[in-house]
């Protein structure tokens, strides 16, 4: 996951931006007294955020009272819809969206959608509150939905307030599949059932239970990362072929590991949990795909 800065427009600012103009007086009126409230709730929002404490948040205080459903809608709808095109909350939305590079969770899609990592359905006031507006892709977004943390391990990680990537923790792994199925470690020139490619958390020891546990279910359940980088090292892999097949035919299995190992290195050096890194780091350390399981692989 990527880091990025905080958002420069603060919550009082964002708040008062989507208020300030093509809005009737009486729905200012209601909006404008729920100013500090959410300010309020921003505050509780980006402790907990800090803490690590954002599944014991309670959403009756990021809402007004279950008896006035309606200004709990007219919450939301200052993010649905004055964050609209050419309304006054717009430039809070696009200071969100508009980040360079790609999608901060995977880093694989282009940044098209803006995200609540608080669904805005359960804590409205948190609807326009900048820090809890994260740039994201589509599929990610499709992902995680109106997920809420239950306990600490599904505290989903987040761009603003969390930095795990000056440890190595993405691993991949090539398995050969025999014809039950089963996967087992193919020899040189076995020509396996099938193959598949896994990705993985693996940390360092010297990282807390919780902290591994956090980041499991990041990757796997709140976002399914394992199955992005997947479907991508399955379009990859193919277009490896010629290359490959040329340094085979030039120096054998050594000499394609050793290519292999030289492009995850190069993947490595802007990101180490790059899953290109993981992935050419498997395939270098697999004998059977080296010794030309490489063209099985290439071949789907």
């Amino acid at each position: 996951m990527r880091r990025l800065s905080a958002p420069q427009i603060g919550t009082q600012e964002a708040f008062r931006m989507c208020i300030s103009s093509q809005i009737s007086l009486p729905k200012f009126t209601l909006l404008n007294g729920y100013e500090l409230p959410v300010v309020i709730a921003a505050g509780m929002y980006e402790r907990a955020c800090r803490d690590l404490t954002l599944h014991q948040l309670n959403p009756t205080d990021f809402s007004p009272h279950p008896s006035k459903a309606d200004h709990k809608d007219d919450l939301i709808a200052m993010y649905d819809q004055r964050m609209q095109k050419g309304r006054p909350g717009r430039p809070v939305y696009e200071e969100a969206r508009n980040r360079k590079g790609k999608c901060p969770i995977c880093g694989v899609g282009r940044v098209r959608q803006v995200d609540h990592h608080m669904p805005k359905s359960i804590y409205p006031y948190l609807a326009v509150v900048p820090i809890n507006l994260l740039p994201i892709c589509g599929d990610c977004n499709r992902e995680k939905l109106d997920k809420v943390p239950t306990c600490y391990a599904e505290q989903a990680l987040h761009p603003y307030f969390d930095d795990i990537d000056s440890d190595r923790w993405l691993r991949a792994r090539l398995l050969t599949i025999n014809r039950h199925g089963e996967p087992y470690e193919a020899g040189p020139s076995e020509r396996p059932e099938g193959w598949r490619i896994e990705f993985h958390v693996d940390p360092p020891s010297s990282w807390e239970a919780q902290r591994v546990a956090r980041l499991k279910h990041h990757f796997s359940e709140t976002y399914k990362l394992d199955e992005i980088y997947e479907d991508q090292a399955a379009d990859d892999i193919p277009g490896l072929e010629l290359a490959i097949e040329e340094v085979f035919e030039a120096g054998g299995a050594s000499d394609v590991r050793a290519y292999l190992e030289g492009l995850a290195r190069t993947r490595a050096h802007p990101n180490k949990n790059s899953w290109m890194a993981a992935l050419y780091e498997a395939l270098a350390d697999h004998a059977w795909f080296c010794s030309g399981g490489f063209r099985q692989v290439a071949a789907g």
